[in-house]
């Protein structure tokens, strides 16, 4: 989007007298100080004047934003909403309103915020224009949509620990001789188990070493003398806050193993492997690699899992992610930046 220059380019003082909305400095002062985006909008949705900080919000010169109506700004799935609550307004069925929106900034970028306007009237009761409060909630927004995940994973992950905990007891049961040796063994499981769990709940140390992140995650799954698993790798420490995201990918590749790939059978095999790569090495490469298994059937479900190994792996890291569903097992890779690693 791009706004045309051939507007006014009187100052922000200029204007704020012509509009009779002060009859010294001291209004533009406030309005040009002011710590959250305010705009004095008139009564076709042109932006008569911004002061810097919403020019600084939404990326653009003050003279592209004279002229532009709120329309060209707005994200498109936002326009039917904030023009009903602008038509209420100008017709008297509301005094004011306060939404949440989406702008689209100069960058191409989203820009979260908080939208409060007031209209105002002269003194026969006709209205003059608008003033319109823009206020940054990115942060906000980002927050609650980790909590959501945070929520989604809690339950997600609550549900696939019961189910490993139920396989695990039913493969102690087929091999124990009494009770008392069930008993041990079980709690030994568990015991690896909440390990697992705690160093993925825990405050993210500064640094975690992959092979340890690797033997935390497969824990919960198998054995630590496991024959099935083969790690292939030297010492890397990750960051603290990519060693969770990794973690998390691992968790989830475990479990579809356990459930429907290679750890699923006494016969299957599981390969991790990682390395630094590029010239100069500039990118962590993890594969996980399944072979032995059961024949190979693609998910038609899009489900919480695979959206943690496929789309916020990416997201969190800056990185890629290759899939596939090969004849001989699942294939896993991630590509990310070597600035997930801890220097």
């Amino acid at each position: 989007m791009t706004f045309s220059d051939d507007h006014s380019q009187a100052t922000g003082t200029e204007q704020a007298h012509d509009l009779g909305l002060a009859d010294d400095a001291s209004y533009y002062a406030i309005f040009e100080c002011a710590g959250v985006g305010v705009a004095n909008v008139g009564l076709d949705g042109k932006f008569i004047n911004v002061n810097a900080r919403l020019c600084e919000l939404l990326g653009y010169r003050r003279t592209e934003l004279i002229g532009a109506s709120f329309q060209d700004l707005t994200h498109p799935d936002d326009i039917d909403g904030n023009l009903s609550l602008f038509n209420r307004l100008l017709i008297g069925e509301i005094s004011s309103y306060r939404m949440a929106k989406r702008y689209l900034r100069s960058s191409g970028e989203i820009l979260w915020a908080e939208l409060t306007v007031t209209i105002q009237r002269d003194e026969a009761g006709r209205p003059l224009n608008l003033i319109s409060i823009v206020s940054d909630i990115g942060d906000q927004k980002r927050n609650e949509e980790r909590l959501h995940f945070l929520i989604d994973e809690l339950s997600h992950r609550s549900k696939n620990f019961l189910t490993v905990l139920q396989s695990a007891m039913r493969h102690i049961g087929r091999n124990a001789t009494s009770v008392s040796e069930f008993q041990h063994s079980l709690e030994e499981r568990i015991a690896h188990m909440a390990a697992a769990q705690n160093l993925m709940v825990s405050e993210p140390r500064s640094e975690v070493g992959l092979d340890e992140l690797v033997a935390s995650q497969l824990a919960t799954f198998v054995t630590s003398d496991d024959a099935r698993i083969e790690l292939k790798g030297g010492p890397l420490a990750l960051h603290g806050s990519a060693a969770r995201m990794i973690g998390l990918c691992l968790y989830e590749l475990a479990t579809n193993s356990c459930k429907y790939g290679s750890l699923s059978s006494s016969w299957g095999r599981v390969i991790i492997e990682w390395s630094v790569a590029g010239d100069p090495a500039d990118h962590l490469i993890l594969r996980w690699i399944e072979r032995d298994g059961p024949p190979v059937i693609a998910p038609t479900r899009f489900g919480f899992g695979r959206n943690v190994i496929e789309r916020m792996i990416v997201v969190s890291l800056n990185g890629k992610v290759d899939l596939q569903f090969l004849p001989g097992g699942l294939e896993w890779t991630l590509a990310a930046p070597a600035s997930v690693l801890a220097h």
